[in-house]
């Protein structure tokens, strides 16, 4: 399969794509696509929103920062401002290729030692990298609700409205319970159906239905973790 028919296959028919993926896996092209998706977003948030209203947005919405002297907190806000457009590009560039390796290399150690599946890190990544296709879309939904909002009603938190925590009060809400009302979201879920399907097709001696069991799992571990830590320090 050509790179685009496996891109457009993912998302219409991911059982034959993952197949090929699998027999010869090319990691790149998806991951390129979405690091320059990522990229375009923070320079349009750069120029339409900016970054001084976000981090004194999450400045009022931070209760350690509440707690700081006003001189102090503005100091910090000052040097978020500062720094924050080079970290969130670096972030973009960065963040995200490291994200693959180290998802790849959780699953290709779960697959590999609690199911026996013959597998290669390049399959892995190649299988991880294609799952996050469908976050292409949620990019594209972000973009159009950058402009549909007014910058002030724009919150790069909740970029686009796929998850249940874009539509709690933030305010009210307890940290944990937003950060797991945060994890359900349409395209994590699409992507961990994906995930699944991709590490069977790598493997046909374990079944779907196995393969979601072990993707799913290690995500709630990850939310509970997260949720933890939102409860401790948010």
């Amino acid at each position: 399969m050509s790179e685009i028919a496996r891109l457009t296959g993912v998302v219409w028919s991911p059982g034959a794509a993952f197949r090929d993926i699998a027999a010869r896996p090319r990691w790149w092209p998806p991951l390129v696509i979405l690091v320059l998706a990522g990229a375009i977003f923070i320079y349009n948030f750069t120029q339409r929103v900016g970054w001084e209203r976000f981090f004194r947005q999450q400045a009022e919405t931070n209760s350690r920062m509440q707690n700081m002297p006003a001189d102090q907190r503005e100091q910090t806000v000052a040097a978020q401002i500062k720094y924050g457009p080079t970290f969130a590009y670096v972030a973009a560039v960065v963040a995200l290729p490291i994200m693959a390796l180290v998802t790849a290399g959780v699953f290709l150690f779960l697959f590999r030692m609690l199911m026996s599946v013959e597998l290669s890190f390049r399959q892995s990544l190649a299988i991880v990298c294609y799952s996050w296709v469908p976050t292409l879309f949620g990019s594209i939904m972000a973009f159009i609700m950058l402009y549909l909002k007014t910058p002030e009603d724009f919150d790069l938190n909740y970029p686009a409205p796929t998850n249940i925590g874009a539509f709690l009060e933030l305010s009210s809400t307890p940290k944990w319970l937003l950060s797991l009302a945060t994890s359900i979201d349409v395209v994590t879920l699409w992507t961990l159906a994906l995930l699944a399907t991709g590490f069977a097709a790598a493997d046909r001696k374990i079944s779907w239905g196995s393969s979601f069991a072990c993707v799913f799992g290690t995500w709630a571990v990850y939310v509970l973790l997260k949720m933890g830590w939102a409860a401790a320090f948010g």
